[in-house]
């Protein structure tokens, strides 16, 4: 694989990512993905979604097709080659037999068509197709790259939206106040089986050695997961603290460094809570489609920062450097996102500016 990164450099950036998360680094803290120089103004799109083996298509092809696309990007600062089976965010309903849609563009579960909350009976199923190509994908990607590709956790989900998708949203929010008992038991035995998954894959991407990585830009030397709550958007915040924080917390508690998925004000009702899980490492604050950069969100960055947690945006340059102009760059890892990929020129220039 012709990357334009070595061994080497992925150990200088793992040194990176062990002393930001320790509070060690001292400078501020930022990545890049960047194309070619001959690739300016060309459209590129990073981590879409994964291909879907058939027998037209086999696994190894699938990984071959992603190290030719890989051959055109640099890495700057704290980011890192990076693959991971991408079939959609909760992916875990379809490994509980919901049935999975994927398009170019989006992917969608088929609720499980039960009358009644009890009728469903969450269970690892070893044989189930989806969770057999995800572990397929990922046991051929981590033996065939080594140390110099990441590979990265699938996107399980967060237990409520997982629910919603066996369930379907409509019929889980009426649920939530019909039969709230069953609700949290089958959130119980999900959140269990959400560990069981997540620590199969661990395994698979030999996380004790290597550490982790999930669909976010972040890495850690153990187990790391960006949890969520999309479902929460719905709820109040006394819903969020019955039926949601539990399951935060257990997984706070299992996992080593566990990140907040915070997506869109809808979900501001609920971050004093989230804040005040002990052993959460921190937030990824997403506005949220439409709405101002998060650079625009000065006051919530701060309150992040001020509970102790770190955060993780996506900022183009400069919103990165109006949040380092007014709230400095301790503890924020910032994703250079912006409309047209930089080229590796541009991403050097910059980098440069704060090396």
């Amino acid at each position: 694989m012709n990357l334009q990164f070595s061994i080497n450099d992925m150990q200088h950036v793992k040194q990176d990512w062990i002393d930001w998360w320790s509070g060690a680094i001292d400078h501020p803290f930022f990545g890049i993905e960047a194309i070619d120089d001959a690739l300016a103004g060309t459209p590129f799109t990073y981590n879409e979604v994964t291909p879907v083996e058939t027998d037209a298509l086999s696994a190894e092809q699938i990984l071959d097709g992603i190290e030719q696309f890989g051959e055109g990007i640099h890495w700057f600062g704290g980011s890192f080659p990076k693959f991971w089976p991408n079939y959609g965010p909760g992916l875990m309903a379809a490994f509980l037999g919901s049935d999975l849609h994927i398009r170019p563009d989006t992917v969608w579960f088929d609720p499980l068509g039960v009358n009644v909350l009890a009728q469903i009976k969450p269970r690892f199923n070893p044989e189930n197709l989806w969770w057999q190509r995800v572990r397929k994908l990922t046991t051929l990607a981590t033996e065939r790259w080594d140390e110099r590709v990441m590979v990265g956790l699938t996107d399980l989900g967060g237990n409520l939206d997982i629910l919603a998708s066996l369930r379907g949203s409509e019929n889980l929010l009426l649920d939530l106040s019909d039969d709230p008992e069953e609700v949290l038991g089958l959130l119980t035995e999900i959140t269990h089986l959400w560990m069981q998954y997540y620590d199969q894959l661990f395994n698979l991407t030999n996380g004790n050695e290597s550490g982790t990585c999930c669909w976010s830009p972040l890495w850690a030397p153990g187990k790391l997961y960006m949890l969520q709550s999309d479902f929460s958007f719905m709820i109040s915040p006394r819903m969020f603290k019955r039926f949601v924080m539990p399951d935060l917390t257990a997984c706070c508690d299992f996992l080593e460094y566990p990140f907040y998925h915070l997506d869109g004000g809808g979900q501001l009702n609920h971050l004093d809570q989230i804040l005040s899980i002990p052993y959460l490492r921190g937030i990824q604050w997403i506005p949220g489609a439409g709405q101002p950069e998060p650079e625009e969100w000065l006051d919530v960055l701060r309150k992040i920062r001020a509970a102790g947690k770190l955060c993780q945006v996506y900022v183009s340059r400069a919103g990165m450097e109006k949040i380092v102009s007014a709230l400095g760059w301790q503890g924020f890892y910032f994703h250079i996102n912006e409309d047209l990929m930089l080229t590796a020129s541009q991403a050097r220039e910059f980098f440069q500016e704060y090396k």
